[in-house]
């Protein structure tokens, strides 16, 4: 079994991805790229992108790379009266919105993406394109 390493190069186009699908909706994003430690790897904010979204985008990237499942997938076993309700207050980075996907290869986990500046479905918009440049890049 080969060792994915998530390179830089990898990550800066996932940048520029996340860069040209925010502009295209016209809205400023912040991308968080991290590895499956949920370790930082790259942080940009394009456009306008709110200052509370550095760090959003941080711990959403962080919660999908470590539990690897999309935010808003994990928002779901969060809410009052499912099974892990109040689960996001024991650690500060959990994130239980939309935003944040893990990135996955070779049916495995290598790391994980956080968008967040624009609304919820702009995120996830960002994020869907960034995951398609993802795919195409790790494509056997």
């Amino acid at each position: 079994m080969s060792t994915f390493v998530l390179t830089e190069e990898i990550c800066e186009t996932l940048a520029q991805t996340a860069k040209d699908a925010s502009r295209s909706l016209g809205v400023g994003v912040t991308l968080s790229v991290v590895d499956e430690n949920g370790n930082l790897r790259l942080l940009q904010r394009f456009g306008d992108a709110i200052l509370p979204s550095i760090e959003i985008s941080q711990n959403k990237a962080y919660t999908a790379a470590v539990l690897r499942q999309p935010t808003a997938e994990f928002g779901q076993i969060a809410q009052v009266g499912a099974s892990a309700f109040g689960i996001n207050v024991t650690n500060n980075r959990l994130v239980i919105f939309g935003g944040g996907f893990p990135l996955q290869t070779g049916g495995r986990t290598v790391g994980g993406i956080g968008v967040s500046g624009g609304s919820v479905q702009e995120d996830e918009t960002v994020a869907h394109a960034v995951l398609r440049a993802f795919e195409a890049l790790t494509a056997d």
